[in-house]
This record gives structure tokens, C-alpha cells and sequence, in this order.
């Protein structure tokens, strides 16, 4: 009995020390990949980098993917939270005086949840205006009162200057971001 239990100790030893003694270069590194519904994980065996890498929900990874993109003249990042979205701006004098307001550092400026529909930012500084009886959609930016940015998620009709809209990859993804209880909002042109 003991000298079973002294072979399977040998043996478990020996798998190990064959195991500890292999050839870690890239030609005998496996991936082993284990899916899930709605995410996927890769584990790198190979032991001098092991690493793990987690793929997120095709929304988060889009909105994600904007913190590395190059934004054009007409565009601002807006950041809530730890999401990211790109807003493609108006052609007019409001967006191009807010785009200015950035371009020298971000602006963080407080925000709230209004309606159920909107996150409503007290700009801090006065913007002209050219208000039009408008009906918003999600991922519509909008100046209201002249002073204050409203990021739609949600419809209303009301008077406001057009400063922008969401891109369309983070469409999907802009309720659950804009209606948490974040209550600061990063402006950027970076």
C-alpha cells in the first residue's frame, strides 16, 4: 500500500519536472480557449507570458475602440465614467466654439439625469445660440438655454441649438452610459 502510494508521488513528480523542463519558445505555445454566450477568454500557456485576455460585449469593445482612434477637426471625445464615445460635430459657429473651448485641455464639467431621457452639463461659459423647436433622438448633442450640453438618449421636443451627434457604433451602447449615476463629463479633442 505504502509503496503505491510512493510510485504515484514518483510519477506526479517526474510529470512535473517534464513539465517544469520544456521548451518555452513561441513554437510550443498553446492557446486554450474557452467560450461563453456572450464572451470569450484565451489563456496563453506559455510559461514565460502567461496572460489572459478577455473579450468584452461588442458595444463595449466599439465605444473602447474610439479611446484609440484620431479624432478629425469636426469631432469631440466625450467621456462618462470609464466609457468613451465620439460625438461628429454640427457645421456651425456653437460646435466650432466648443471645439475651440478644447483644444487647449479637457473640460470636466458636472452633470445630471433629466427626464429619463437625457444627461443635462452645465457648460460653465455661454455659447451662441441659434435655438430651433427641434425633436431629439438618441445620440443627439444639443445646446440649451445657451449654457448647458444635453446628451440625448431618449426622445424630447424642445427648443435647442444642434451641437452634434453620437457616432453610430456607440448608439446602442449610449443609455446604459448616459443614464448611470455618473455625475461629471470629460469634453476632449484627444
Amino acid at each position: 500500500m505504502i509503496s503505491k502510494k510512493i510510485i504515484v508521488i514518483v510519477a506526479l513528480i517526474m510529470v512535473f519536472l517534464t513539465g517544469c523542463s520544456a521548451d518555452n519558445s513561441s513554437d510550443n505555445q498553446k492557446d486554450i480557449k474557452v467560450e461563453h454566450k456572450e464572451s470569450s477568454t484565451t489563456i496563453n500557456t506559455n510559461e514565460s507570458s502567461t496572460r489572459m485576455n478577455t473579450n468584452e460585449s461588442k458595444e463595449t469593445a466599439e465605444m473602447k475602440k474610439t479611446d484609440k482612434s484620431t479624432l478629425a477637426d469636426d469631432q469631440i471625445r466625450v467621456t462618462v465614467g470609464t466609457s468613451s464615445f465620439i460625438v461628429n460635430l454640427e457645421d456651425n459657429e456653437t460646435a466650432k466654439e466648443l471645439r475651440e473651448m478644447l483644444t487647449d485641455k479637457d473640460l470636466t464639467i458636472s452633470a445630471e439625469n433629466y427626464g429619463g431621457f437625457e444627461k443635462v452639463c452645465q457648460l460653465g461659459k455661454t455659447l451662441p445660440r441659434k435655438d430651433e423647436d427641434i425633436t431629439t433622438e438618441a445620440g443627439d448633442v444639443m445646446l440649451y438655454s445657451g449654457n448647458q450640453i444635453v446628451f440625448f438618449y431618449g426622445t424630447n421636443s424642445w427648443a435647442y441649438t444642434k451641437l452634434g451627434k453620437v457616432e453610430e457604433s456607440s448608439l446602442e451602447e449610449l443609455e446604459r452610459v448616459l443614464s448611470g449615476s455618473e455625475t461629471e463629463v470629460t469634453l476632449s479633442v484627444k
